[in-house]
């Protein structure tokens, strides 16, 4: 798709199109497309149907106008047009109608990304839901803060499993150290229905419980007093289930490495722990510490969160691995790797101290390994300079080799990117895109949790914008632009960033909890317009929600306040409407000037953002509100909008935002 579109902003396209011209108006008219006159062509193709409201071309021709100018859904009623009279012949015509289409019909858009990913496979979505699924019982278990869950704090959870390669079995226990929080004589604990529990005990005696779906209420036989210490110990045996397209669609990994050893792990995020661990199955709560026993067969690493305490045998043939992480750390960080590997370190010194950096990677990639791992370091001082201090230093940061592309488990993130940079998914070639993404959640998602699986952007888009941040640290603004507008070629604006809460929404199903919240960071950084400012608001929001859980109401109340405005407004837009703000404006010329009168339409009132035109040789800053501005710009003929389509390049500082127009000309 991104190729599609820079195959328009290179404006090659028209020049194939003058064999197919059927009148003079539409031969100028492409004549001021490729000027950039993109306002005079449409005059003209307006002329030209005029005499002619069935010329395909020209309403395929005003498309591609409108679409550089921002203006989505006129393109897309265009696009209509152009199919209904002919324009399919066209030269490039399927790639440039599929832009329109990505850009502007939902039922286009659900069909490409259920051609690209698995979600939602096999359920019925419709426009009439959101094209989100039913919700059930089932998902309200899982998803809700229901009194069985508020009860209690959970303190510790002390986690010992045994991993079975042969028969793809585990069985285990977890003791689970919690704090009553209101006086209760039942809690919810969470284990996947596959697995047989064979008791729960509690100060030695047997408790009884019972199962709704994953949900296991468990039954205590007296009142359990407010601020009281328990454990409760389950243990439980079964087949987990295998991961599809880890880490994506997640699960076990059970495969084998070059060599044909055994290369095992498990990626949770979403499906959750209780795909494989008994706990209280909710991000709002996190134990303060945890420890992690695995018994493997012998001859194997085993590679955990945190720090190893002890490796030592186990009866016969197998190991028992001891980590213990010192913070806390949510459910779904917690991981481990099975594999034959081989270990090298590094230390970061900063003004609190020092922590250790370590790589596990497997034996025949250890030189690869030691030309592309190092470039953490540099990763995360960027970060500390803009989001504090690395969050866990009495545990590590670590990269560990694994059987699939990454995943942010805490102090042991999944790293299995190939060692080339070339797979970086970026603009730039050299520095790899998984150490860069995946070491920025150590401080947006494994430090600053977000409280419900609907605030999933607090962590996927503060890491995806981390990104683009690491980009100006190590180059300058305008490549952080140009990376910008990268993430903006993603963005399908299909389902709001935040939209059902208790329920395990599946807030990744669009990639938009990513690139679309990444560009709304950038446009809070725009409308903020001073640097300094944005950068504190959010290093504060770093520091001050170290370790804990927050929502995105923190984020917005903090913005409000170190800012000293209200910006309210703008997070409910980019927040919990799937679609953009819209630019309304009309124009025209008067002498040698032009009049642009403007104004943000389909906001709350209070919503402002900039935006910055290219008049003539001119770049100008405007800061649109809900209220119509108008300017009078001298000397000039022409003007458009600065967008992703177009890209950034000569744009104003702090002006380059995303958005939607329409021209009521």
């Amino acid at each position: 798709m991104k190729g599609t579109f820079i195959f328009i902003i290179t404006f090659l396209y028209c020049l194939s199109l003058f064999s197919q011209n059927k009148t003079d108006l539409f031969n100028e008219a492409i004549n001021y497309y490729n000027d950039k006159n993109y306002h005079k062509s449409i005059e003209l193709l307006n002329d030209a149907l005029q005499k002619d409201d069935q010329f395909g071309n020209a309403y395929f021709m005003r498309c591609l106008s409108r679409l550089c100018l921002g203006d989505i859904r006129s393109a897309e009623s265009d696009l209509i047009l152009a199919e209904k009279y002919g324009a399919k012949g066209m030269t490039n015509y399927d790639q440039l109608s599929k832009i329109v289409k990505f850009l502007g019909d939902d039922e286009y858009k659900l069909s490409t990304l259920r051609k690209y990913y698995h979600y939602y496979e096999g359920e019925k979505l419709t426009a009439a839901n959101g094209f989100r699924p039913i919700y059930t019982r089932k998902d309200s278990l899982r998803g809700s803060l229901r009194p069985e869950r508020t009860c209690y704090d959970v303190t510790f959870y002390d986690l010992s499993l045994k991993i079975m390669p042969s028969s793809k079995r585990i069985s285990g226990e977890n003791q689970i150290y919690f704090k009553v929080i209101q006086p209760t004589k039942k809690i919810q604990i969470d284990l996947f229905e596959r697995y047989k529990i064979e008791k729960i005990l509690w100060n030695n005696k047997e408790l009884a419980y019972h199962r709704e779906y994953d949900a296991i209420f468990v039954d205590f036989p007296e009142t359990l007093q407010i601020g009281s210490l328990q454990i409760v110990r389950v243990i439980y045996s079964g087949k987990p289930q295998k991961a599809i397209n880890p880490p994506w669609e997640g699960g076990f990994v059970w495969r084998k490495d070059e060599k044909g050893n055994r290369f095992i792990s498990v990626a949770c995020e979403h499906l959750g722990a209780s795909s494989w661990w008994p706990c209280k199955d909710h991000p709002s709560d996190e134990p303060d510490s945890m420890r992690m026993s695995f018994i493997t067969p012998n001859g194997y690493d085993l590679v955990s969160n945190g720090r190893l305490q002890s490796e030592e045998k186990s009866g016969k043939g197998f190991t028992k691995h001891t980590w213990f992480v010192r913070n806390p750390i949510n459910n779904y960080l917690v991981s481990f790797y099975l594999g034959r590997y081989t270990h090298f370190s590094d230390t970061i010194i900063n003004a609190e101290g020092s922590y250790p950096l370590d790589f596990y990677v497997l034996p025949f990639h250890l030189e690869d390994a030691k030309k592309v791992f190092p470039q953490a370091k540099d990763v995360l001082k960027c970060y500390e300079k803009y989001f504090g201090e690395f969050p866990f230093p009495q545990d590590k940061y670590s990269l560990v080799e694994s059987p699939y592309e990454g995943m942010e488990h805490q102090g042991a993130i999944a790293y299995g990117n190939g060692y080339s940079n070339h797979k970086s998914r970026t603009l730039h070639s050299d520095y790899d895109y998984i150490i860069v993404h995946e070491t920025a959640h150590e401080w947006w998602g494994n430090s600053v949790t977000a409280s419900d699986m609907a605030d999933m952007w607090i962590q996927e888009g503060f890491a995806t914008y981390a990104e683009l941040l690491f980009v100006e640290c190590r180059y300058d603004y305008n490549a952080y632009l140009k990376e910008l507008t990268n993430k903006m070629f993603e963005v399908y604006n299909f389902w709001p960033i935040v939209q059902n809460y208790g329920v395990n929404e599946n807030s990744f199903a669009s990639n938009d909890v990513y690139h679309k919240a990444a560009a709304m960071l950038n446009n809070l950084r725009c409308a903020i317009d001073d640097d300094e400012i944005f950068f504190k608001i959010i290093k504060d929001f770093a520091t001050k929600y170290k370790k804990k859980i927050v929502t995105s109401d923190d984020f917005v109340k903090l913005v409000n306040e170190e800012s000293g405005k209200d910006f309210t407004p703008f997070f409910h837009k980019f927040l919990k409407d799937k679609n953009l703000p819209v630019l309304k404006y009309k124009y025209k010329i008067q002498g040698d000037d032009i009049i642009l009168e403007y104004k943000w339409d389909e906001v709350e009132k209070g919503f402002f953002m900039p935006v910055c035109i290219k008049a003539g040789t001119k770049n100008i800053r405007l800061v649109p509100t809900t209220e119509m501005q108008s300017i009078q710009i001298k000397d000039v003929d022409t003007f458009h909008f600065y967008n992703f389509i177009l890209g950034s390049e000569g744009v104003e500082k702090n002006s380059y935002t995303y958005y939607w127009t329409h021209c009521e000309n």
